[in-house]
């Protein structure tokens, strides 16, 4: 075994060979929005839930607020540098590297592609430079896919995500996180040869309807969620982290699922 697959075996449940993944990076270009305004009080929550395989942070809250009672998978986001407030969003440029996350604990780096944008040759490049430096030192890449607003209308086309997915996955990813898509979603599966995990995307209107995506995802072939706002900024995180998580590594349904939704709910 090598340092490639000791680290991935840190990122998915041994059991269900599935990843649940809390995404708590957003403030690198959102700022303290809703359920992250205090990172650390959100991170200690749901971490004390035991239910978390892996943190997706990117390094200042590591190195801030990131402060776990057992040992998590860590993914460090390694791209960035572009904010809400200013002209591009999909203008991300290298803000870490390999050596710091590895020197910091991480047990894989994130670097974002956004597929179909301006941007998209330059996030490419720095996708596949990044892959190449992985290689180096056995750590796992997870392709971040984005379509930026040009492409808003695009998230739930199967063919655009498929070619997405297929595009990081060929630069070098060896974990693809991308967008669920209601139609077809086992294509973008099949057309990628690296695990797909998807991301949470915009908050759904109820746990309900995040509840109905999980199950989607998971029965079309992901190997689990990325997911960050549908979990932090529900009014009971913990709760739905727990249904999440039977859908993930326990095979439960939607409706039993909801029911263990309702029963932590009550217990609250």
């Amino acid at each position: 075994m090598d340092g490639m697959q000791i680290r991935l075996r840190r990122l998915f449940d041994s059991a269900s060979g599935n990843s649940l993944v809390v995404a708590v990076d957003h403030g690198m270009a959102l700022g303290p929005m809703t359920g992250l305004v205090n990172v650390q009080e959100t991170i200690s929550k749901l971490e004390n839930t035991g239910m978390v395989d892996a943190w997706l942070l990117t390094k200042g809250v590591y190195r801030y607020a990131f402060h776990p009672r057992g040992c998590p998978g860590v993914i460090m986001r390694i791209s960035g540098g572009a904010t809400i407030a200013g002209p591009e969003l999909t203008r991300e440029g290298l803000t870490g590297n390999v050596e710091e996350a590895l020197a910091l604990g991480a047990d894989a780096v994130a670097v974002s592609a956004f597929i179909g944008s301006p941007y998209e040759h330059d996030t490419l490049i720095n996708l596949a430079q990044v892959a190449g430096r992985c290689r180096r030192w056995n750590t796992p890449l997870l392709g971040v896919v984005g379509v930026g607003k040009i492409n808003e209308d695009k998230k739930q086309d199967p063919r655009f995500i498929a070619l997405g997915a297929r595009v990081a996955a060929e630069h070098g990813a060896d974990l693809v996180k991308t967008y669920f898509t209601e139609k077809d979603f086992d294509r973008v599966v099949a057309g990628c040869p690296v695990p797909v995990l998807i991301a949470g995307g915009p908050k759904c209107e109820t746990d309900l309807d995040t509840l109905k995506m999980v199950y989607g995802a998971i029965q079309g072939g992901a190997r689990g969620i990325v997911m960050g706002r549908n979990i932090w900024q529900s009014p009971h995180p913990e709760a739905l982290l727990a249904a999440v998580d039977g859908i993930i590594h326990h095979d439960l349904g939607v409706n039993e699922a909801h029911e263990l939704l309702t029963e932590r709910q009550a217990g609250m």
